[in-house]
């Protein structure tokens, strides 16, 4: 049936070569995962270390796809054994593991071969590991055929992360009969420091949880500079994040971290990080009761302030939820007239905490307003918005009014307007465009500018009616 089948490389030393101890193993792994996540999966980060050491966080994020259907997988690794400049896909038909063989997705494949960023080098994949040891479990969880699209990446400059998740979703939007998931297998800490390992994987995941590609890139690179090794599949890592915030994923979630120390018990001596991930396409909004506990942090913080009063010391409220580090802005308004908005377009505090400092500054430091005063407090209404993940505009046609609020920069002027903003004055794309614009303080036309970059990003909203 097939011609060419790439025959398994690492059978037998890295997972069982025999397909019933391979098949029990990884069923007892996936059993010792009660965690199920029922939203959509648009793809997951994995570790590909031998079994024994990573085999059981791997098992965590492959439960979350048991009996769901995909007919395009898109495998993402760094390549071990070879050097490339950039990108290579698989040249073969087939892959063969113990538990059968898995034939790939060739229209896609040569698809993504018209890029100029990836090429198809046979010698780089015959002895590659970190997507091989993927595919049993995919065999074992998916529902029905599937069909698969190995990729080692190249480099791992932010610019061939750029051009090759361009290049993947060009793809994916042009097969839009396909199902796709994506994978990107990588390890995290290598090196000899057990204390080390926790922190920068730790921090690493912190990151990738909060879908920052950016932040998780820059990260990785400024340790490198000291020879600190956080993830060998960063350039997988960050390309499947950006395909992921341009084809609407609006979460991830880890969902298990640990490292070889860890599991055999041994913390002296070499040391690797290992965690997986699930990210997720779809709305996971904040509940009745975290909406609720965030607006009452707004409202003290805004009483005590304007009185003059000691701030109490908040917390998360036990909810896990608001303790991650997001973006949020409050808005102030009295009798329906804006009177203070201040907030975080980053994630750098965690999300109570936000909420928090952005409802102070909303009431006394708005520079477009006076401070609010005592007398004013019972005519408040406050808003609160939530931010989703920062994502840079490629084409102005991905801009939804009513769904984005945009973020411009350019030299040191920046802007932002929320997505209520367009909604509520009836704006189309490029009024919105204008007036975010004017709100950094360039002329209204300059978002046509080479040098201007354009950020979207998505929010939700709630006000204290809305939530009593």
């Amino acid at each position: 049936m097939f011609k060419d089948v790439r025959e398994p490389a690492v059978a037998g030393q890295f997972y069982p070569d025999d397909p019933k101890l391979l098949g029990n193993t990884i069923e007892e792994y996936l059993n010792k995962v009660d965690k199920k996540i029922e939203a959509p999966i648009l793809g997951i980060i994995v570790p590909h270390a031998g079994y024994p050491f990573s085999g059981q966080t791997a098992a965590y994020a492959f439960k979350q796809l048991k009996d769901k259907t995909y007919t395009t997988v898109i495998l993402i690794g760094p390549t071990h054994h070879y050097s490339l400049e950039h990108a290579s896909v698989a040249p073969f038909d087939a892959y063969r593991t113990p538990l059968g063989t898995i034939g790939v997705d060739v229209e896609v494949r040569d698809e993504l071969l018209k890029s100029p960023y990836i090429d198809t080098i046979r010698d780089a994949h015959l002895p590659e590991h970190c997507l091989e040891v993927e595919l049993p479990f995919l065999q074992k969880v998916l529902e029905g055929e599937f069909k698969i699209v190995p990729m080692l990446t190249g480099s791992p400059t932010w610019d061939n992360c750029e051009h090759l998740a361009k290049a993947i979703v060009g793809v994916i939007d042009k097969f839009e009969d396909r199902q796709f998931l994506l994978v990107a297998s990588s390890d995290f800490y290598h090196g000899y420091d057990y204390e080390e390992c926790k922190r920068t994987t730790s921090k690493a995941a912190e990151y990738i949880a909060n879908f920052d590609p950016s932040g998780f890139y820059h990260y990785y690179v400024d340790n490198l500079r000291h020879d600190i090794h956080i993830a060998c599949g960063a350039a997988p890592i960050t390309t499947v994040l950006l395909v992921a915030q341009r084809m609407g994923a609006d979460k991830v979630e880890l969902l298990h971290i640990t490292n070889s120390g860890d599991v055999t018990g041994r913390k002296e001596g070499y040391v690797v990080g290992y965690a997986s991930f699930a990210i997720l396409k779809g709305k996971h909004g904040l509940s009745l009761d975290e909406k609720r506990h965030l607006m009452k942090i707004a409202k003290t913080a805004i009483e005590r302030a304007v009185k003059g009063e000691p701030i109490p010391k908040f917390d998360a409220g036990g909810f896990e939820r608001l303790a991650r580090k997001q973006g949020a802005f409050v808005t102030i308004n009295k009798h329906g007239t804006l009177r203070g908005c201040i907030g975080f377009i980053r994630p750098i505090y965690p999300l109570y905490e936000a909420v928090k400092e952005a409802a102070i500054a909303a009431a006394l430091h708005d520079p477009r307003f006076p401070p609010v005063t005592p007398d004013e407090l019972k005519d408040l209404e406050v808003e609160i918005s939530v931010l989703s993940p920062m994502v840079e505009v490629k084409d102005i046609n991905e801009i939804k009014v009513g769904r984005d609020g945009l973020y411009i920069v350019y030299g040191g002027f920046s802007g932002l307007l929320l997505p209520q903003v367009a909604t509520e004055y009836g704006w189309d794309r490029t009024t919105f465009l204008e007036h975010t614009c004017v709100k950094a303080g360039l002329p209204r036309d300059c978002w046509k500018e080479p040098g201007v970059r354009i950020f979207r990003f998505t929010a939700e909203v709630f006000s204290e009616e809305e939530i009593e």
